[in-house]
């Protein structure tokens, strides 16, 4: 398969690239700033800054985010709701949502045939207009096929504007505050989407308003951009996105990843159903699903700080007995719990299941080269992303099959499925190992693989550390800054352009960690 990744990241900013050679620049592919398969450090203008100087340039873009994810987060928990008042059953609502997933898998896929021969600027005022429409039209949508089929356009253009969004910010960001800059944006992105979440608590969700204010605030993100200080970055080159050799490389990490999308995408059109059946008021629904998105956000760096300090399998299993833990008490306290206690449990689980891709990104990247590390963390977003289309339907149906608590059955079942499959690895490990290189962990929000050249290493790549005899024939780690690789292992290839990963809700992706061992 092969995934656009940006190379924007050494691109001049100064440079004026006219719109007609869009596509000439596109055929070029990764040509342009590779020599012999290794990336080439193109000297970028307007970046002698202290290293202590934070590129206020960026503030646009992030505003522009900020303004997307209100209103993504008021939809976030009204619309099944909503959904539910209309009369559908939980297992249609969570096939409308599975629309928008696959929405973003195509965007995956063809975003770019759209940026390519417009750019940049036009593309994201296209795919804020189709995307403030499709939110509109929902309030005259009563059909279940329309409304499939706007959910599924608001997955595809929401897939086009992160594209867009950080293809910016990596042009922006100077490659000595990648760090702080990828931080802002993580806490941007999550916390905006929360406050848009608890701005919906009053709202009718019969009522148009919902709709209203998630369309104009998807309109109003087109302001912003008018200031950006950037001009033309270069357009996403290629690299290879192989399944088989993510398996090869970390059969833990493409399970977790999976397991991500299948039940906590899940939970983001559950969990509303879930607080209905239950009897708890819209504004408690709220509240409790604010609970998910908010400890997803802010447990992801302590249980990131703990995944540096001790092997990341270990780290991993142990996140598999935590969701076990939670989900086995909300399955008992259905109906018994009080209201505090449950949103201590939703935040919970939000936090350990969303650091579940967030470590197995970590830990994959642990035992690859620098090479893939874009290449097998957009392998993985794009398993969190099948995981993402299942996980929906399964789920609704869970709990319209059976009791609403039904749903926590199925996370229990996956999650002890995976927590053994990931204890088996550490059984069977071999005497003589690998030893894997280890960085601080970073954290990523779900939107598309363009995240991952960000890698903000400010002094070259990663340093690797000594291999052990049996991996003597491993690759040299790519020299300059991190930028996109191309695995070398079998797979299928699929152009496809960088795309958020999600419009249902925050997570993360991380960079690199620290540790040893292999599975």
């Amino acid at each position: 398969m092969v995934i656009f990744a940006s190379l924007t990241g050494n691109a001049p900013l100064g440079e004026l690239r006219p719109r007609s050679n869009a596509s000439k620049f596109l055929a070029q592919d990764t040509g342009l700033n590779w020599q012999n398969g290794a990336a080439m450090n193109v000297p970028t203008e307007n970046r002698a800054r202290p290293a202590s100087a934070f590129p206020w340039r960026i503030a646009a873009p992030l505003l522009s985010t900020a303004l997307i994810m209100i209103g993504a987060g008021v939809m976030g928990s009204l619309l099944p709701l909503r959904f539910s008042a209309m009369g559908l059953s939980d297992g249609v609502i969570g096939l409308i949502a599975t629309a928008e997933a696959l929405g973003f898998l195509v965007g995956c896929l063809y975003a770019h045939k759209l940026i390519a021969p417009v750019g940049l600027d036009r593309a994201y005022a296209t795919f804020a207009g189709l995307k403030s429409v499709a939110i509109l039209l929902l309030y005259f949508a009563d059909g279940v096929p329309a409304l499939a089929l706007l959910r599924f356009l608001i997955g595809i253009n929401a897939a086009g504007l992160s594209i867009v969004v950080e293809s910016w910010l990596n042009a922006l960001a100077p490659n000595d505050t990648r760090g702080r800059v990828l931080t802002v944006y993580v806490l941007v992105y999550g916390l905006f989407f929360g406050a848009g979440q608890l701005f919906g608590q009053n709202l009718d969700v019969r009522g148009p308003e919902l709709l209203f204010i998630a369309g104009i605030a998807t309109t109003l993100a087109l302001v912003p951009m008018v200031a950006i200080d950037v001009r033309a970055p270069l357009l996403p080159g290629r690299v290879k996105l192989e399944i088989l050799k993510a398996i090869r490389t970390s059969p833990v990490s493409v399970s977790a990843c999976l397991l991500n999308g299948l039940i906590l995408t899940a939970f983001t059109t559950v969990g509303p159903l879930f607080g209905e059946r239950i009897g708890f008021d819209q504004q408690h629904i709220v509240l409790l699903m604010a609970c998910v998105s908010l400890g997803g956000l802010f447990l992801q760096w302590p249980i990131g700080y703990f995944s540096d300090k001790v092997d990341r399998l270990h780290a991993l299993v142990a996140l598999g007995i935590g969701i076990l833990g939670v989900a086995a008490a909300l399955v008992w306290g259905e109906a018994h719990i009080a209201f505090a206690g449950l949103a201590l449990l939703f935040g919970a689980f939000g936090g350990l299941a969303e650091s579940l891709y967030a470590v197995g990104v970590a830990h994959a990247n642990d035992r690859a080269v620098t090479a893939d590390y874009v290449a097998l963390s957009s392998t993985l977003l794009f398993v969190w992303a099948l995981g993402s289309a299942i996980g929906p339907t399964a789920g609704t149906y869970a709990i319209q099959l059976a009791r609403p608590r039904a749903f926590f059955v199925y996370v229990i079942v996956l999650t002890l499925a995976f927590t053994l499959f990931a204890v088996w690895r550490l059984l069977r490990r071999k005497t003589d190992r690998v030893i894997e290189s280890r960085e601080d962990f970073l954290a990523y929000p779900q939107t598309s693989p363009e995240i991952y050249a960000w890698l903000p290493y400010s002094d070259g790549p990663p340093r690797r550390a000594k291999p052990a005899a049996n991996a003597s024939q491993r690759a040299p780690p790519a020299s300059g800054t991190a930028g996109t690789g191309t695995g070398t292992g079998p797979g299928t290839e699929m152009e496809t352009a960088t795309a958020t990963a999600t419009a249902t809700g925050i997570g993360t992706r991380t960079g690199m960690g620290t540790g040893s061992g292999s599975e």
